[in-house]
């Protein structure tokens, strides 16, 4: 029987691409492998979207060809370092069997039909819409769409995916559909969540999907993330009024507060129109919790500037925030940044702000102690001794997890419990009745 490993790097957008490359192999009769020495094919989907990404990828191909030489392996890349660096890793890794374009599914298909299987196999009928589910947890990603046409001065996405293309509503009905057996909750993903069917239907259709995808029975909660701040429509706070899975978790990647440097962004709004829309959903959605993205050391940004982000933080009861360092991306080549850029002053500011955040999110933690939630249970630790899952206000992966002791092992995975302790990323929590 054959095996295949698949490394699945960068965003949960990619995540859903790698996912079908392994329906494709599954249907095939190729059976997953965690073990690099138990497979047969070695698939790497890999991300471009920053010099680090393609850095990873560097020491990922390296450690896979180390590992596999002198065995009959097919090491196989796909993903957006085929549209960004392709030439440079070619030379790189001349061992790699094959690069298939980013989401050339029917190219995937085709070399595994001439080079992997055994002669004589016949082509299957299948789609390449199908997913197998890669992680672990109960939820589940939906792409609504893939591209961008936002153009951000910093932002390499647009000619690594292309202009936006929108998924029709019927389709992501029937795929959010088949997700239902993976998990609880559906995570709607894109490069921008708010202009979702403007390319379709002329129209931001978000709140129309949202519709059509709450009576699916199979989820319990509906999280929208990489909404964008210059995109989001005041009208929408009623969604949250409307549709009781939808959760009041409002991902929003703001990047920066500097008039200046939103403009030198190709960004719209500023600190005053960032604050507003903010207390505008806290006022209409009072649950509401915020999470977003910061970006320090962008070219010209000034002490002040740095500041700010710093005040805004203060203002604006953002509980997750995420902060990264400018990365000289649309500079020099792919593979080689300028040799000049200074690594060391984005990471020192990007460090800094980062344990200021940290530092906030513990103590805002504190208002959920002694406060009965709703926690999606994912899984058993048996060094903690205590169940592990998410609270509502947690996205999977990167908002940290809850510890729940005294749950019945027969309890629903959706269930309320009482928080009892946190820290930045981890909380604790007991089941026992109120």
């Amino acid at each position: 029987m054959m095996k295949y490993l698949l490394l699945s790097l960068g965003c949960s957008k990619n995540l859903v691409d790698s996912e079908k490359f392994a329906a494709i192999m599954q249907a095939y009769g190729i059976k997953p492998t965690e073990y690099i020495d138990k497979a047969d094919i070695v698939l790497v989907n890999s991300c471009a979207f920053l010099c680090s990404a393609l850095g990873e990828l560097d020491d990922t191909l390296f450690e896979i060809l180390m590992e596999t030489k002198g065995r009959k392996v097919k090491v196989i890349v796909t993903g957006c370092v085929t549209k960004r660096g392709l030439e440079e890793f070619k030379e790189l890794f001349p061992e790699v069997n094959y690069w298939i374009a980013l989401k050339d599914f029917a190219a995937f298909e085709k070399y595994l039909l001439r080079y992997v299987l055994p002669k004589g196999s016949s082509k299957k009928s299948i789609s390449f819409d199908k997913r197998v589910k890669l992680q672990d947890g109960q939820f589940a990603y939906l792409r609504i769409a893939d591209g961008c046409d936002n153009h951000c001065s910093y932002c390499t996405i647009p000619e690594i995916r292309g202009k936006m293309v929108s998924e029709p509503i019927e389709n992501l009905v029937k795929e959010a559909k088949a997700l239902q057996k993976y998990g609880r909750e559906l995570v709607l993903v894109a490069q921008d969540t708010c202009m979702y069917g403007l390319d379709l239907y002329q129209e931001k259709a978000l709140p129309r999907l949202i519709e059509a995808l709450h009576d699916i029975p199979g989820f319990d909660w509906i999280r929208i993330l990489y909404m964008h701040p210059d995109h989001f429509e005041y009208s929408w706070t009623e969604l949250w009024h409307k549709y009781p899975k939808l959760l009041p978790y409002f991902d929003m990647p703001i990047q920066h507060v500097s008039d200046r440097i939103i403009h030198l962004m190709n960004r719209k709004k500023g600190y005053d129109q960032l604050k507003h829309l903010f207390d505008h959903i806290k006022t209409e959605v009072p649950n509401a919790v915020f999470r977003t993205t910061l970006m320090v050391g962008y070219p010209t940004e000034t002490k002040e500037e740095y500041k700010l982000m710093e005040k805004f933080l203060q203002e604006v009861d953002i509980l997750h925030a995420g902060v990264f360092a400018y990365s000289p991306e649309k500079e020099g080549t792919p593979y080689n940044p300028p040799e000049d850029f200074d690594w060391h002053k984005g990471e020192k500011l990007e460090t800094a702000l980062a344990m200021k955040i940290a530092k906030a999110k513990g103590e805002k933690m504190q208002r959920f102690v002694n406060t009965r939630q709703q926690v999606l249970i994912e899984g058993y630790d048996p060094l903690m001794e205590a169940f592990v899952g998410r609270l509502w206000f947690q996205a999977p992966e990167i908002d940290g997890i809850v510890y729940v002791d005294n749950l019945p092992s027969d309890s629903p995975l959706l269930v309320e419990v009482e928080v009892t302790d946190a820290l930045a990323d981890e909380l604790w929590c007991d089941a026992s009745p109120s």
